[in-house]
């Protein structure tokens, strides 16, 4: 069944919670800000109030058109922890309500850039419990997009660091409880998915090869632990 207004509605919703909270926000304010990067992130919005308002279903769209300018609020350093809060809330809604469409031909790209930018995402750290609500947050959208049909489409490296973003978590004491078991439920739920689908793959990659394909390859590894690491402005948590 699909939503009214083929889901246009929802991405409507989300986006004017987010710009209201960007414009409320007293870090935006702040002379000390650099206002082009909000200039830029307020007209991506903009641009995407305006094609929404031209197309009937938001099939007929590229997802990555209306999923990019609230990955890029995630991505931003210069946003609060309650606005990117808010920007993981979209990306979250908009996987488990089944917007993006599987059968897309972007698709697998879509689901790279929602990885590397959950992966990477970056806020100013306001207090110990708001910042605590951002993991959970980055927790959740990490395991609904593992989880969610789109998620069998991610590389082998997406996966890896997915799982690795969990471990950081789960494993930095200083953290909430809370939190940790948090993350190692996620851990939990993708490790079962991953031994779920191996019948899945080709008799070829039987062996070793199986490694490579659940993100496991130490090659891939080598590569991958020189990307960034889940990077907020509050240093104090990862």
């Amino acid at each position: 069944m699909s939503l009214p207004g083929n889901g246009i509605f929802v991405v409507q919703g989300e986006m004017w919670m987010l710009v209201t909270a960007m414009r409320r926000s007293t870090r935006w304010g702040s002379h000390s800000f650099p206002n082009e990067e909000y200039d830029v992130l307020m007209r991506t919005f903009q641009d995407l109030k305006t094609i929404l308002n031209q197309v009937e279903d938001l099939r007929l769209l590229d997802p990555a058109t209306y999923l990019s300018p609230f990955l890029e609020v995630i991505r931003s350093k210069e946003t609060t922890g309650p606005v990117t809060s808010l920007a993981l809330s979209a990306i979250h809604k908009f996987l488990s309500y089944g917007l993006i469409d599987p059968t897309h031909p972007s698709v697998p790209a879509t689901v790279e850039d929602i990885a590397d930018a959950v992966t990477h995402a970056r806020f100013v750290g306001t207090d110990h419990s708001s910042d605590g609500v951002v993991l959970m947050k980055i927790l959740q959208v990490l395991r609904t997009l593992m989880l969610s049909p789109e998620g069998a489409m991610l590389t082998d490296e997406s996966v890896c660091e997915i799982m690795l973003s969990c471990f950081r978590i789960c494993f930095e004491t200083r953290l909430t409880e809370l939190l940790r078991r948090n993350a190692e439920q996620c851990l939990r739920d993708m490790t079962q998915l991953i031994f779920m689908r191996l019948p899945q793959f080709p008799p070829e990659d039987a062996g070793a090869a199986n490694f490579t394909t659940v993100g496991l390859s130490l090659k891939k590894r080598e590569k991958t632990s020189k990307r960034k690491n889940i990077n907020t402005a509050s240093s104090k948590f990862l």
